[in-house]
């Protein structure tokens, strides 16, 4: 399914933003992405990357990179299901859910942009660690203790390797145990209770182990911290900017918020008819299994969404991106599937038959969504920067050392017709380092056996256009308009 909705993403040649420095200094300054992610306490996707952007070596590597998070999502959603038929779900629901993780945005953004090909890598080494800690937490009473602490701690060496990857995917580990908990049935809440802070314990310590190691390397003298690495203090404004800011994109499933205007018109009706549809569900869980069955569920949705976006939380950044919401969306997107299943077990004869329909119809409308989003939000406007920078590039002529002149653009000239933050629909060259790279790496395109191709022009660039004699070649990035191509600007 992957593979199908997205293959625009593998199929053209494009790079967004950091793309193209990565591309650079995995070949110029090895070691330099290891140190920089190291000192995120992302070592191991730094290595990762590394590795896969050293192979990749131009732009057109790129697509190959994504091409592995697409099928790294395709795993991860087999993976879901094995587990969701494991935890007693019916086939069709977990099918459904398993394919809802797939087309949701936070699976768009993993697919389009190529350096985020590590974070399905971390989801599924958080998939492992859940299903290694129900291996030990529910083994036999007549299994040896050592087993199961020996499960028990695999899971949380599991979650630590996640942690270490993407620190926002090791808890997509609570999606699964979410599963879990709206599957079964327990005898009264302190069961549920146990249930579930046994899971949360070692997830606890798969963080604990990633922070300790993290650390290590940090007191070794191995990696220099970033300011990045600091947690929040004002936990109460956080709260706050949780509940109004990253809650409602979690609720809204497969439709995409907008940083410039007001959301599409189905944004805020969609976080609606969520909110009433998990209710809806509590309250059948109610009718069905009463008080236990009524907690269950409560506890579970409050405390699981609290811990699927614990690691942000308490990070000092508040930047709400698709990208760091895909454990949260999870959870939620397990009670959207989960209630609509309860509700047509209420009717019997059609009930079932009639959820199956419009949950099928729901994944379906998800996945041509995330079909034309990638497309639109995604690989065309990288085109057209990309076409409007080669024309530049092809304009060079080394023998004159042209001087290049790159106008960057504002994220207000998106040609995409929504935009949020630095995902859907963002500019790439806004900035004189991307327009540095970018335009390098197109020059090298042209001449690929030259080592250094930089003194074949000089470079400049900025928001505002210099004297027209100061210039031979100007890329305007300003000119951005659905049409692949347009004419350059070359001073006479």
């Amino acid at each position: 399914m992957p593979w199908a909705i997205y293959a625009g993403a593998i199929s053209h040649h494009y790079g967004l933003r950091d793309d193209y420095s990565i591309l650079r200094e995995a070949r110029e300054e090895p070691g330099k992405i290891l140190r920089v992610c190291g000192a995120m306490g992302r070592p191991l996707y730094g290595w990762l990357l590394e590795r896969s952007t050293r192979e990749a070596e131009d732009i057109q590597g790129l697509s190959g990179m994504r091409a592995m998070s697409v099928a790294g999502l395709g795993l991860l959603s087999v993976a879901v299901f094995l587990v969701l038929r494991r935890e007693g779900w019916r086939g069709l629901p977990a099918t459904l859910l398993a394919a809802l993780l797939g087309v949701i945005p936070s699976a768009q953004v993993v697919a389009s942009w190529s350096i985020c090909w590590p974070q399905p890598v971390a989801m599924l080494c958080a998939v492992a660690a859940f299903a290694l800690a129900r291996r030990g937490l529910e083994a036999a009473p007549e299994e040896a203790a050592w087993r199961r602490r020996a499960w028990c701690l695999g899971g949380v060496v599991a979650l630590g390797a996640s942690t270490l990857i993407y620190q926002a995917s090791a808890p997509f580990f609570v999606v699964l145990l979410a599963a879990a908990l709206v599957a079964r049935v327990f005898p009264d809440p302190r069961a549920v209770a146990r249930t579930g802070l046994r899971y949360l314990l070692v997830m606890g310590g798969g963080l604990g182990l990633a922070y300790a190691v993290t650390r290590l390397t940090f007191a070794l003298g191995v990696f220099t911290p970033s300011p990045r690495m600091a947690f929040e203090r004002h936990l109460l404004d956080k709260t706050d900017w949780f509940v109004t800011r990253v809650l409602p994109n979690a609720l809204a499933l497969i439709e995409l918020n907008d940083t410039d205007a007001a959301p599409s018109g189905g944004y805020w009706p969609m976080v609606g008819f969520t909110l009433l549809l998990v209710a809806a569900g509590l309250f059948v869980e109610w009718r069905r299994a009463g008080r236990v069955g009524l907690l269950t569920w409560l506890g579970a949705l409050g405390g699981l969404s609290a811990a699927a976006f614990c690691v942000s939380f308490l990070a000092g950044e508040r930047w709400p991106t698709y990208r760091t919401l895909y454990a949260l969306t999870g959870v939620w997107c397990v009670f959207f599937v989960a209630a609509a299943v309860r509700l047509g077990d209420t009717w019997p004869r059609t009930g079932p038959r009639v959820a199956a329909v419009l949950l099928t119809s729901f994944v379906a409308l998800g996945a041509l969504l995330a079909h034309q989003q990638s497309q639109e939000l995604f690989v065309q406007p990288q085109l057209r920067e990309l076409a409007l920078m080669r024309e530049g590039a092809d304009a060079v002529v080394p023998s004159r050392q042209s001087r290049v002149f790159v106008l960057t653009a504002r994220q207000a000239d998106s040609s995409a017709s929504q935009r949020y933050l630095d995902e859907f629909g963002s500019v790439s060259v806004d900035t004189e380092w991307v327009a540095k790279e970018l335009f390098q790496a197109l020059v090298r395109e042209r001449f690929p056996q030259e080592r250094d191709v930089r003194r074949f022009y000089r470079f400049a660039a900025g928001p505002v256009l210099p004297e027209r004699r100061a210039y031979d070649v100007l890329v305007d990035m300003r000119q951005q308009r659905p049409a692949p191509s347009r004419p350059i600007q070359l001073a006479r």
